[in-house]
């Protein structure tokens, strides 16, 4: 997004709030939550845009046209020294967006000039035509008048108070994935936020593979690859991939509570269930970025926070959360620093287990 050349007398435009929109079912809504942890249908990927007072007059019926899907628009920002403000183009292009049956999403850009708390008030007190199923995205940059990035506790924080605000929604983290790595984002992960990760490569308008996470992060949900791209008869235009999970709205993963999780009996009777599973989903929660529930039903999240983990014990497969051979040797092998003496071939069995839960009833688990 990077923009500094922002016309202030435009931005400032104040709108009154707009309210909050529930009516779910139209064609741009993302659909129901699925439920994190649970397999998701592997589709294909979206292609989408983002917008701001640079992009004024896009025709959002030839963007639909060209093959997009989404546009995620600046909704406004506290960066600026004279405090918060309201991007004049705003309404104009959600409108546009939505008309055109794109998916629509509206972000915020970080700064210093409002605490996280206040910036997601005011962000949700001002968002236009919001709707169930709407991307609800937070820019952390330093641009403008702003000096400092937001650390991880003013990221969560922001979207923490917008959940508090709107209820479930799909939060989306803009970030370049050189600030990523250069810190740790516990909080954020656990507020439930999708990464929407900034890397260009050679920014010539063709997607460049994944972004280089460094382990900092899960996952990506939405990768910005290109600054030089065109739509709707308008360029320079950000452009972004992103994968069909992405527009799942998702819930924060709090510790559990109420004196903490039971012991597995799995480390007796070799047989995993469901109480093995939680443990591991919040052993993955502190360790991993695991974000989905502690429900003790592994799915797509579960395996693919085991399978980052399991980078420690020689797994070097893909981050995939399609676990198979590769992945239980490396399990094994973790399972044998904790009294499994059996072969390492993949092959889960009762000793197997055994050991696994010896590690996993571990009092810091509970």
């Amino acid at each position: 997004m990077r923009r500094r050349d922002l016309i202030r007398a435009a931005v400032a435009t104040a709108l009154a709030p707009a309210g909050l929109l529930t009516a779910a079912g139209t064609a741009t809504a993302a659909g129901t939550a699925t439920a994190a942890g649970q397999p998701r249908t592997r589709a294909a990927d979206l292609e989408g845009l983002d917008v701001s007072n640079n992009q004024v007059g896009i025709d959002y019926t030839r963007v639909a046209a060209e093959g997009r899907q989404f546009v995620i628009v600046k909704a406004g920002g506290c960066q600026l020294a004279e405090g918060p403000y309201t991007s004049s183009s705003y309404p104009g292009h959600i409108d546009g967006a939505r008309a055109a049956g794109l998916r629509v999403g509206h972000y915020w850009m970080s700064g210093d000039f409002l605490s996280p708390v206040a910036a997601a008030d005011y962000f949700v007190d001002h968002l236009h035509d919001y709707r169930v199923g709407d991307v609800l995205a937070l820019d952390v940059e330093v641009l403008d008048d702003s000096t400092r990035l937001w650390n991880d506790a003013d990221v969560s924080a922001w979207f923490n108070r917008v959940r508090a605000r709107v209820g479930s929604y799909v939060p989306w983290f803009y970030i370049s994935t050189g600030a990523l790595r250069a810190s740790t984002w516990t909080a954020t992960i656990a507020a439930g936020a999708h990464l929407w990760a900034a890397s260009w490569g050679a920014n010539d308008g063709t997607w460049p593979g994944a972004p280089d996470l460094g382990g900092h992060y899960p996952d990506w949900a939405a990768h910005q690859y290109a600054s030089v791209g065109s739509a709707g008869g308008v360029s320079p235009v950000d452009i972004s991939r992103a994968r069909s999970w992405a527009f799942d709205p998702t819930e924060p993963t709090d510790p559990p509570s109420g004196g903490g999780l039971p012991k597995t009996s799995t480390e007796e009777d070799g047989v995993p269930g469901p109480v093995m599973w939680q443990r591991t989903q919040n052993w993955l929660r502190i360790e991993s970025g695991y974000t989905g529930p502690i429900d003790g039903v592994p799915g797509t999240h579960t395996y693919a926070a085991l399978q980052q983990n399991l980078r420690n014990w020689g797994y070097t497969g893909p981050i995939d959360g399609d676990p198979g051979t590769n992945t239980w040797a490396a399990l094994q092998r973790l399972a044998a620093q904790n009294g499994y003496t059996g072969p390492i071939d993949g092959e889960m069995g009762p000793n197997s287990w055994r050991g696994f839960s010896h590690f996993i009833n571990q009092d810091r688990w509970n």
